[in-house]
């Protein structure tokens, strides 16, 4: 009898589903202690299988977000457990409690299984502590080690090497929303030294085009540099541009935006 149970017992512990890697190191992800970060480019793939207790598995990740910059997490490759919302997955300020931001469908008006979060530190200061939880909304405890999801993250902003308001010429910057929802975004301009001449917010409409004399842009008469533009419309969501004139001539000269290569 006494073999029995212990067999069973056996067997019980040998069918609980295993954690995945970062569950069951000593310094794990399952709290805001976390070491695993994310940065542009990185992709993990994890599961939300029950931890031993039982106890629902919360994944945690260190998110960093340096000034003036945009970003993106995209939690897909989800299994079907996790029901028709996909999993939770949420932005929390760097006091671990507050939450900042929750994902909504990665693509707007699709399924929902694939979740995203994309936002702007559109401030001139770094973003640190700050984390993304991910969470099961159904299955909880019963999840297992097949429950797995994938997840990525891509810095969003978009860098413009030239304007020029200086001497004879006159920039315009176009902005295209690839999107069909509204992009909020901020254009940080820089003289060539990198010192902050202006910012100037934008909201652009879905499919729309933003057109924005920069003569009309305070602090920007006489000056010349870069810009950037930071914006919640994820990877690849703007297509940008500046436009210097030369009306003396009627030559113009284009200089495409461009994003971190991912």
């Amino acid at each position: 009898m006494r073999s029995l149970v212990t067999a069973l017992f056996l067997g019980a512990a040998l069918a609980t589903p295993l954690a995945d890697v970062w569950d069951v190191q000593t310094e794990n992800d399952n709290t805001a202690a976390t070491d695993n970060e994310l940065l542009h480019g990185t992709a993990q793939i994890h599961d939300l299988g029950s931890l031993f207790g039982p106890s629902a598995d919360q994944d945690w990740y260190l998110m960093p977000q340096l000034p003036r910059t945009s970003w993106e997490v995209l939690v897909d490759g989800t299994s079907g457990d996790f029901g028709p919302s996909g999993p939770s997955v949420d932005r929390i300020a760097g006091d671990g409690i507050t939450v900042t931001q929750s994902a909504v469908p990665a693509v707007p008006g699709g399924a929902g299984y694939s979740r995203a979060l994309r936002w702007q530190n559109a401030t001139t200061s770094t973003v640190f502590p700050a984390f993304i939880r991910v969470t099961s909304a159904s299955c909880g405890t019963s999840c297992g080690a097949d429950d797995v999801y994938a997840i990525r993250a891509r810095e969003t902003t978009v860098g413009v090497a030239r304007f020029n308001n200086s001497g004879t010429q006159v920039t315009v910057l176009l902005t295209q929303n690839l999107s069909p929802v509204t992009v909020n975004a901020t254009a940080f301009f820089f003289n060539a030294a990198g010192t902050q001449l202006a910012a100037q917010p934008l909201t652009i409409a879905a499919n729309a085009l933003n057109v924005l004399p920069l003569s009309t842009v305070g602090g920007l008469s006489g000056q010349s540099g870069s810009l950037r533009i930071t914006h919640d419309g994820g990877y690849g969501g703007l297509n940008v541009k500046t436009v210097a004139l030369e009306p003396a001539t009627g030559f113009s000269f284009d200089t495409p935006g461009v994003s971190r290569p991912y």
